[in-house]
């Protein structure tokens, strides 16, 4: 069991009633809901409160939760557990970094027509020759840790169920209890897609532990059954499907589960916490005072989502994460352009206190 932030700890088991009151008596100046900058996403914060969902905690002092407890979609930032999992199998000696993929058993989780861009940098960032949104050559190979490390750069929808299948449904359990992730579920990207498709494999009333389970099942079938593969990937759109809404009935989590496991990243607190640093910590010059910062985000139609943990060379550690769902086609069309404002956002609240109050004076107050 990992020894969490006492403070996260803290903030999770009260939600919002463990926030301090507010730094003025006056109110908040008005802010525009701008999604391109990071005074707007304040705006945008306030504007939404019900379709946001944070916990900040800046290692010194101040904190901040806000629907902590409720469950979101994340996209790509659940993979985040998947690479826990994998550094805690490495630490442990059960997978070597250096085994070999044959690249078509990776892309064989790869439903065509969903994020294959994502998996062409990937080929691209490694200089795989490719064909379209394929390796050229599927018989080449790449190493485990190179496909871990394309999920945390590229977010390639790929590699979590292919390293899911590869570690065992246990490996992902353990490592969320190593870090402090309580109850949560096991996200499969590809069966979620295969069910975008073909929606008639999933009966509308199924509960959520039963349709992950579903999507599962699915995700396996698609990956060893060719002409089930091939009926999902010549399937078009479905006419008049809500994808927003279709993402937000798929796998999710809390901000109280994903900072914890930041938590652990930042402070340490698991066996392969050193190989997760370097899987997540990416950027060789963090800025004066950081030894380094991890970050792992996701988006899709009407979803963001972002973890990140900030060290610094005195000992402290900075986590945060924001989770925004329902966006409209506007907002989610703003972003995808760019989404340097939502990245630089969360980034402060793991570091600015001054942030952190603003956005407190704009949350519904308990």
């Amino acid at each position: 069991m990992s020894v969490l932030l006492p403070v996260v700890c803290a903030l999770l088991a009260a939600g919002c009633s463990a926030a301090p009151a507010r730094s003025s008596d006056g109110p908040c100046p008005p802010v525009d809901s701008d999604v391109g900058t990071v005074d707007g996403w304040l705006g945008y914060v306030a504007a939404h409160p019900e379709d946001v969902a944070l916990v900040a905690d800046d290692g010194r002092g101040t904190s901040l939760a806000h629907r902590s407890e409720a469950v979101h979609p994340m996209a790509s930032a659940s993979e985040a557990l998947n690479m826990v999992a994998y550094a805690r199998a490495v630490a442990r000696g059960v997978v070597s970094p250096d085994e070999p993929v044959r690249v078509g058993d990776w892309e064989r989780w790869a439903v065509r027509g969903s994020g294959e861009d994502a998996h062409a940098k990937a080929l691209d960032h490694m200089g795989i020759p490719r064909q379209g949104f394929r390796a050229r050559d599927p018989d080449q190979t790449v190493t485990l840790d190179q496909v871990v490390e394309q999920m945390m750069i590229w977010s390639d929808n790929a590699a979590p169920d292919f390293l899911r299948d590869r570690l065992g449904d246990r490996a992902l359990t353990d490592a969320a209890e190593a870090v402090g992730w309580r109850d949560g579920e096991l996200p499969s990207t590809t069966g979620l897609t295969v069910l975008f498709f073909a929606p008639e494999l999933m009966p509308s009333s199924t509960d959520r532990a039963a349709r992950r389970a579903v999507e599962w099942q699915l995700a396996r079938r698609y990956a060893s059954e060719p002409a089930f593969r091939a009926d999902v990937d010549s399937r078009p759109v479905p006419a008049g499907v809500d994808e927003p809404a279709f993402v937000d009935g798929g796998p999710g989590g809390t901000a109280g589960q994903l900072a914890a496991l930041w938590s652990a990243v930042g402070h340490g607190t698991f066996e392969g916490a050193d190989i997760a640093r370097r899987l997540t910590e990416q950027d060789p010059d963090p800025g004066p005072g950081l030894i380094g910062v991890g970050v792992k985000g996701g988006s899709t139609p009407g979803v963001l989502a972002r973890g990140t943990e900030v060290r610094r060379d005195d000992g402290t550690v900075g986590v945060a994460v924001l989770l925004v769902r329902r966006m409209s086609p506007e907002n989610t069309a703003a972003v995808a352009r760019s989404s340097q404002a939502f990245s630089d956002v969360a980034q402060a609240m793991a570091q600015d206190p001054a942030l952190l109050e603003q956005l407190r004076c704009r949350l519904p107050q308990p």
